[in-house]
């Protein structure tokens, strides 16, 4: 079975720029993408709201810089220590998991990079199978970051063959492709075999978990779900008619 391997290097600072000129302008509710950039960056919260957007990206440039340049040695250490701490668990949990979604990934995919960065949030790149991830995250948070990046990049490949007819789009916020797939990381990661794997609490986004059906917790009936003894397929699509039935009665 061929099975890939995450690479963590540096995030250059030009990267680093770019990744924080984005997350600043990012309005959507469920991430709160932007607030976790501001509370990461004090210097930007209380820009001048008149300022344009070349001018926001100016201050942004000398606010990421000045920190880079600060914290450049503890981007570095921290991309070495990344990579020995994930390497134990590489083969495991990627065999693992192609296993249990029944998707081999794919040939081309020999490596994941994983860039290490000063940034609030870590986003991930579905088209290159690459992911960002921030400086002072232990051991734990880093295997949870990897464990969950990677299962997007693997159950999206499954997705595309049990309905090839999702356009590209829908694998991103805000369609309910998207959502489905951060709500099914829950009831995936917490669960055999996994847990055998893993010893963390892998937890979605905090409005997963407050979703009612009729008295009871959706998430807990996804649970449920995915605990059948049932294949994977039929896994995906009854937790996917189930999470399109509840979300589309709410709206």
């Amino acid at each position: 079975m061929f099975l890939p391997k995450i690479i963590f290097r540096e995030m250059t600072l030009e990267e680093n720029i770019e990744v924080i000129k984005w997350a600043y302008f990012e309005d959507n509710g469920a991430l709160s993408v932007h607030d976790f950039t501001v509370k990461y960056f004090p210097e930007l919260a209380n820009l001048d709201s008149n300022l344009s957007r070349d001018e926001v990206y100016k201050v942004i440039e000398e606010v990421v810089t000045s920190d880079y340049n600060k914290y450049k040695e503890r981007i570095t250490k921290e991309t070495e220590k990344y990579n020995s701490l994930w390497k134990k668990y590489n083969d495991k949990y990627f065999e693992t998991l192609s296993l249990y979604l029944d998707v081999d990934w794919p040939n081309n995919v020999k490596e994941i990079i994983a860039t290490v960065g000063l940034i609030p949030v870590f986003p991930r790149y579905l088209d290159s199978f690459s992911f960002s991830v921030s400086t002072g995250v232990n051991e734990t948070k880093l295997l949870e970051v990897c464990a969950h990046e990677t299962l997007h990049f693997l159950w999206f490949e499954k997705w595309k063959i049990i309905h090839p007819e999702t356009k590209r789009r829908e694998y991103d916020s805000p369609y309910l492709v998207w959502q489905y797939s951060e709500m099914v990381t829950d009831p995936i990661l917490n669960n055999k075999p996994f847990s055998d794997i893993f010893t963390f609490n892998e937890r979605g986004y905090d409005s997963f978990y407050e979703i009612d059906d009729n008295g009871n917790k959706v998430m807990d009936n996804l649970r449920k779900i995915y605990s059948k003894d049932i294949p994977i397929e039929e896994k995906i699509d009854e937790g996917f008619e189930y999470i399109n039935q509840i979300l589309t009665n709410k709206c």
